[in-house]
């Protein structure tokens, strides 16, 4: 039977755990470079990074530090490594040749050679939030997502027959063995048939080791896990798809509405109720240190960087003359925003849906609960509940960036509005209400960040998602009904993105990016970094 399929709390909402930056942009490519590793043995001497010109200028990746998640990938820099902030330096240290470049095709490729001179090809692509799809592995077409360990084999001469390998995944079904997940099959154009084998854990696969030492012109290839929650055979069907069957459950089994997203996740990952809740503990630790790390390095102390200043020491300065404007919540909210946008290498960071998301959304939930003393267990619960309403907006739409803002700032205030509602006391409908009010306002907008634009415009939609979060759920709280469910609101996204026209909604040609400061930026932004994108060891 095959293996249900549907999002995670802590692999597409709230993950990876990460350093500072794009989950998309950063950690994704990190995770595709660790995947080329493994396919090349971790003997990596030369690599070729080659993307797609028109959806992925060289200024884009430089922006978001993919170049960087990248390469360090290559090195075996998991997303949460420190040292992928210096890949270029210690790539070339280590006397490993590489270069960005364009393919000439709409394909993203990485080509691997050893030091036996072998050459490793992979298709892969950054999905958002630090997803993956691996959709190629030389030549051969592949679907992975890297929530599973792959076992993969590679038959150049015609040495096994499909009916052979289906037999021998059946045998693994049957077996008892639940660590078996799935079998894939596919031949190239050329005729080179590729195998897949995937498993819930990281297990010797030995049939296919006595296989390949038998016959010539067989390649076996073992590919781990990458994800915080591996797939596994026995995966419970998806619990709820609306608000309101997540209402339903609750009432039907007679729990909270933050314990049935608890269950929903128990039905995802397997993970017991406590490992659950310990881990959104875990999630809560790293963004409250996250909210609070200008406080602690000093806002004069922390450093600017060539791509971002350290806005939040501006705000410091401001706040301390004492003529702010806005009020004291919205002020707070601001201040913890800010330490968000700082991206302080070391102070890692929990997407949620976007890289700084979860911390944006904890800046407004820290915030009220500082200002009006509700408990931490009650601000546990409601990233439990952001956490459900984050899994039903990739349930409906893909809560990126390539359907417009609303996929990344938007569902991100979607998310805090609701966890606010909870937080401040309101029951599964008043948080749906605040939700699809969140999602209303932030309809058709791009995702345009400016190659070199030091953040903006998405630090302006950040911060507004962050702290207008607490508008919606007063809204939702005081009784106004918003119409519209909030997974009508995900579908309207949806069909915006499926029927927009041309690079309207995201991208380098989009919004902001049409202005002609946006070129100046991108044009200074090339000048200075783009030479580093090639090494050649002497």
């Amino acid at each position: 039977m095959p293996v249900s399929l549907y999002p995670d709390f802590f692999n597409d909402v709230f993950g990876p755990v990460m350093q500072p930056g794009s989950a998309g942009g950063f950690a994704g490519p990190a995770r595709i470079g660790n995947a080329a590793r493994a396919l090349a043995g971790g003997d990596v001497k030369k690599v070729r990074f080659l993307f797609d010109r028109n959806s992925h200028p060289l200024a884009f990746l430089v922006n978001f530090m993919s170049d960087r998640g990248y390469l360090g990938g290559i090195q075996g820099f998991l997303p949460d490594d420190e040292r992928l902030f210096n890949a270029h330096a210690l790539a070339r240290q280590q006397g490993i040749a590489y270069e960005f470049d364009y393919t000439g095709t709409p394909e993203e490729r990485i080509v691997v050679e050893d030091s036996a001179g072998t050459v490793y090809t992979m298709n892969a692509s950054s999905v958002g939030g630090g997803m993956i799809l691996v959709s190629g592995i030389n030549g051969i077409a592949l679907s992975w997502r890297a929530d599973t360990h792959l076992v993969f084999l590679e038959d150049r001469e015609g040495r096994l027959s499909l009916r052979d390998m289906e037999n021998l995944a059946a045998s693994l079904s049957s077996s008892g063995d639940s660590s078996f997940v799935r079998f894939s099959s596919s031949v190239s154009p050329r005729g080179q048939a590729g195998y897949g084998f995937e498993f819930s854990s990281n297990m010797p696969f030995n049939e296919l080791d006595a296989l390949a030492a038998s016959a010539p012109g067989l390649r076996v290839y073992r590919l781990p896990a990458l994800l915080s929650v591996v797939t596994r055979r026995d995966k419970q069907p998806q619990l709820f798809t609306t608000v309101e069957e997540w209402r339903q459950t609750a009432d039907e089994r007679g729990i909270s509405f933050a314990d049935a997203a608890i269950a929903y996740e128990k039905n995802s990952s397997g993970w017991t109720e406590r490992e659950i809740w310990d881990f959104f503990e875990h999630i809560a630790s790293i963004l409250d240190n996250q909210i609070h790390s200008l406080e602690k390095i000093g806002y004069e102390d922390a450093k600017d960087t060539d791509l971002l200043p350290i806005y939040g020491r501006y705000w410091d300065r401001y706040a301390q003359k004492g003529r702010v404007i806005s009020d004291s919540l919205t002020s707070h909210i601001i201040r913890h925003a800010l330490s968000t946008n700082a991206k302080i290498p070391g102070v890692k960071i929990v997407p949620g849906p976007m890289g700084t998301g979860g911390g944006y959304l904890f800046s407004a939930l820290d915030a009220i609960r500082e200002q009006y003393g509700y408990s931490h267990e009650r601000l546990v619960e409601s990233l439990a509940v952001a956490a459900g309403l984050g899994a039903l907006a990739f349930t409906h739409t893909n809560a990126s960036g390539e359907v417009g803002c609303v996929g990344e700032s938007g569902v991100c205030c979607a998310m805090a509005s609701g966890a606010a509602a909870w937080l401040c006391g309101g029951d599964g409908r008043v948080v749906e209400n605040a939700a699809s009010m969140a999602l209303q306002a932030n309809i058709g907008i791009p995702c345009d960040p400016i190659s070199g634009g030091l953040e903006f415009p998405c630090i302006t939609r950040t911060v507004r998602a962050a702290v207008t979060a607490p508008l919606y759920a007063d809204l939702a709280i005081a009784g106004i009904d918003p119409i519209i469910p909030y997974h009508q609101m995900l579908g309207v996204i949806e069909k915006t993105h499926k029927t927009a026209t041309g690079d309207c909604l995201s991208g380098p040609n989009c919004g902001c990016n049409m202005t002609a400061a946006a070129e100046k930026c991108r044009a200074r932004l090339e000048a200075s970094t783009l030479a580093e994108l090639r090494f050649t060891p002497a």
